[in-house]
């Protein structure tokens, strides 16, 4: 497949190369054309008459037929390179009058979806959320929520017809992502990227193998077939499971052997990976690819929370702009692109998990979907790029936007802070949480999206279960930052049914002035 699309844009190349030339020849004897025309008006006679009739008998022909075939192969061309300029159907506007009576339905229906649905019920779209369990999160946010599994296409194509429902958009379970590129493709609407494109990014081994062939760095992994050469501390871990499930920590070999059997049961094909247990900084990357071209819009650095050994690490706040930006454009941020486009990659919203190694970036694990952590919110907030608008036109209108995406990207903000608090709880039946609209009445607080009601019951040790909400700051300044970081910790309170106290330590703030500039 690889092979296949780099000779494709070999040949794409050519075309557009031959393209230009056949424009330019045909500018060129067109301008020559009528530089002849003004020559005959200014000398007149006889000599006029024959000049004008050469012209017009002669060369006029040739360069119709001429510029007619160059049309022609630039249109050839432009379908070659997937720019569909051969498909007769218009493009969709975005005016809020377009949206009126448009149906969206949208797969997956947890907690982290209901920022999708929001967005889209804000939109003026009517909103079809599904999901198997009848009392997921996200449909008391629907306009329709819909009991239908989400990885049930033949059901999900056949409720989309009877209800003349517009579009389908996957929200933030991976899992449901085959399920979205089938309906869309039986019912022939926009999926904003293929199968294939897809399936590295879902399983880690090949994505990671992807990576290595563009350059891009990633953390360290040994062979499966050779435990003995496994360096501890190591991870162990599904390559196609996500929210940390499935996912161990190993000190020798006897842990190893568990953690792999572990892993295993929470792949669906059987496969996993041992790598290098990193324990140092954490970022993420987010890029938004509109039309072919990837647009770096942000990084920020992942704390996690110590307090849970022998589990995977949880993030309990987010730091924007990473103070590892620079470096990584510097470094990786072009071999990334490269890769994007290799991949044939049109559209999308991506996030790259990575580790600081000695400095640099190495990255370990992508999301070619909203994140679940909503960072996207932060983003949107700071520039403008709302990762959840752009799905929702693609779906809806085959384009993220009319807008050029690359001219608004910045993941500096223009000097500007930013946190994304998730408070962790322990595992245990939720008896009350308080502290939510005193939250969002705090300056500089964008939104507080809770993962549960009271009542809900925590469970899923070292998952993203364990996220309370999450909660989104902007500041002008990092001291505005961490004094509104610590209004929003001060705030936040969970108990059980008992009355216990079901929060872990929270994250220290003192890191936003100690380690950045």
């Amino acid at each position: 497949m690889k092979e296949i699309k780099g000779v494709r844009k070999k040949i794409v190349d050519i075309m557009t190369l031959i393209f230009g030339i056949g424009v330019f020849a045909a500018l060129i004897v067109g301008a020559l054309s009528f530089f002849g025309y003004v020559v005959a008006i200014i000398i007149g006679g006889e000599t006029a008459t024959e000049i004008c009739k050469v012209i017009y008998k002669s060369i006029y022909p040739i360069l119709f037929t001429f510029s007619s075939c160059v049309v022609l192969f630039g249109l050839v061309k432009m379908y070659v390179a997937g720019e569909k300029a051969l498909d007769n159907k218009k493009k969709k506007k975005f005016s809020a009058t377009s949206r009126q009576g448009k149906k969206l339905l949208i797969l997956g229906a947890n907690p982290e979806t209901v920022s999708l649905v929001v967005k889209a019920n804000k939109m003026g779209y009517k909103t079809y959320v599904t999901d198997y369990n009848p009392n997921a999160y996200a449909k008391k946010f629907a306009s329709v929520p819909c009991n239908i599994d989400g990885m049930n296409a033949d059901e999900l194509t056949k409720f989309v017809q009877e209800e003349k429902i517009d579009a389908v958009l996957v929200g933030v379970a991976e899992a449901l992502i085959p399920t979205y590129c089938e309906v869309c493709k039986r019912l022939n609407i926009p999926c904003f990227a293929s199968l294939e494109q897809f399936d590295i990014m879902i399983h880690k081994d090949k994505f990671k193998s992807t990576c290595r062939e563009h350059g891009v760095p990633v953390v360290e992994e040994y062979s499966v077939l050779e435990p003995d050469k496994v360096k501890y501390p190591a991870i162990v871990k599904p390559v196609d499971s996500s929210s940390s499930y499935g996912i161990s920590i190993c000190n020798n070999r006897e842990e190893l052997d568990v953690a792999i059997e572990k892993a295993l049961s929470f792949s669906p094909s059987k496969t996993i990976l041992i790598e290098k247990y990193m324990d140092g900084i954490e970022a993420i990357v987010y890029y938004v690819i509109q039309d072919g071209k990837p647009s770096l819009v942000a990084m920020c650095d992942r704390y996690t929370s110590k307090e849970q050994e022998g589990i995977t690490q949880l993030p309990s706040a987010y730091i924007f702009p990473s103070k590892h930006l620079d470096k990584y454009i510097k470094e990786t941020d072009e071999k990334v692109c490269n890769m994007l486009k290799g991949m044939g990659i049109q559209n999308g919203v991506l996030f790259l998990q990575a580790f600081i190694d000695d400095g640099s970036v190495r990255i370990y694990e992508p999301g070619f979907r909203l994140n679940g952590a909503q960072e996207h919110m932060i983003v949107s907030a700071l520039t403008g790029i709302d990762a959840k608008e752009l799905l929702i036109n693609y779906a809806l209108t085959g384009k993220m936007s009319e807008v050029d995406i690359s001219a608004l990207a910045n993941p500096t903000f223009n000097g500007k802070w930013a946190c994304k608090l998730s408070p962790l709880v322990k595992e245990g039946v939720i008896g009350k949480i308080e502290g939510v609209e005193e939250i969002k009445a705090i300056e500089g607080v964008v939104d507080v999206y809770p993962n549960y009601d009271d009542g809900g019951e925590v469970k899923g040790l070292g998952t993203q279960r364990q996220m309370l909400a999450n909660i989104f700051i902007v500041a002008d300044t990092k001291e505005e930052l961490k004094e509104r970081t610590e209004k929003v910790i001060d705030a936040v309170k969970c108990y059980d049914v008992d009355g216990n106290d079901m929060l872990l330590k929270p994250f220290n703030t003192e890191i936003i002035i100690e380690e950045y500039n």
